[in-house]
């Protein structure tokens, strides 16, 4: 091939889309052409930025978006269970409004009374609680007996190296209503995840996350905190497994990545399998570079 022919499919070259012969024939004049390498050079450099150039959402916007989704939660859950039974439960007692008239009245000032106690110590107290009511009935006496469930807020400030606090973090980071505190659990985690002491419970909590979550903002994360742990034997197990099975791109990129930033042999075998597999031209494009300054071939025997 000319120098013009090479320069034409040196993006195709990139992302594995040209023929084996066709291939052989670039690779054997790029290694005698000095400018045809600056030109590859040039072409892989473009191809990078424009594949990981990405739109990171606003911090405001996430919290916006994770507080409208608490209040719709609040607001759904608690109408229907109330308002609903309640309808019933009165549609029912229709036969018998007359005599229960005297109980119903006790019943307001019971609610009144009981909403003011609510009202009062949510007020002293500074935090805000969600009073349901869960059930009633009439009791012995003439009086109303209401069965409530009251969920109360409370904010605490202590050191994320706290015992209990790093607990709660794992336990966050599981938490499958909120993406949004998931991604930010790894993040604090993945903070003490590079401090001394044993950390296992953390690593394994992000393990969890990468293998697991269905939310790929949350993997990615994930990966990023287990960096410090790229020689661990089971870190590199589950790495692999993300290479060859997630649905995202950037997440299994990111995979290989981390695998490459200590290369060992154990990886070979998966990234060799990768080849075969995948259909992404630059998920290709990297892993045959990563087979190559491993010393290793593309093609599995």
């Amino acid at each position: 091939m000319t120098c013009t022919e090479v320069r034409r499919n040196l993006a195709l070259y990139l992302y594995c889309e040209l023929s084996f012969e066709e291939e052989e024939t670039v690779e054997r004049h790029l290694d005698g052409c000095a400018e045809c390498r600056e030109e590859l050079a040039r072409e892989r450099s473009l191809q990078r930025a424009m594949d990981l150039t990405f739109t990171e959402p606003s911090p405001e916007l996430l919290a916006s978006c994770r507080r409208e989704f608490d209040q719709r939660v609040a607001a759904e859950s608690a109408r229907p269970s109330v308002s609903t039974w309640l309808r019933r439960f009165f549609a029912g007692l229709a036969p018998y409004r007359p005599a229960l008239r005297p109980l119903g009245a006790m019943a307001l000032l019971a609610v009144g009374f009981l909403g003011a106690r609510v009202w009062d110590a949510t007020r002293s107290a500074a935090e805000p609680s969600l009073l349901r009511v869960r059930s009633l009935s009439p009791g012995p006496q003439g009086d109303l007996q209401l069965v409530l469930e009251e969920v109360r807020r409370k904010a605490i400030n202590r050191n994320p190296d706290d015992e209990s606090v790093r607990q709660m973090l794992i336990a966050a980071a599981a938490d499958r209503s909120d993406p949004g505190l998931r991604v930010q659990s790894i993040e604090v985690l993945s903070d003490l995840a590079k401090r001394p002491g044993d950390v296992s419970d953390v690593r394994r909590a992000m393990l969890r996350a990468l293998a697991e979550d269905d939310n790929a903002g949350v993997r990615l994360k994930a990966i990023e905190g287990l960096r410090p742990f790229t020689g661990d034997a089971e870190t590199r197990r589950v790495l692999g497994a993300v290479v060859l099975g997630d649905d995202n791109a950037g997440v299994r990129t990111s995979a290989i990545d981390m695998l490459v930033e200590q290369p060992q042999a154990d990886s070979i075998g998966t990234l060799q399998e990768l080849m075969m597999r995948e259909s992404n031209p630059y998920i290709r494009h990297k892993t045959r570079d990563a087979l190559r300054l491993m010393n290793a071939s593309a093609e599995t025997f």
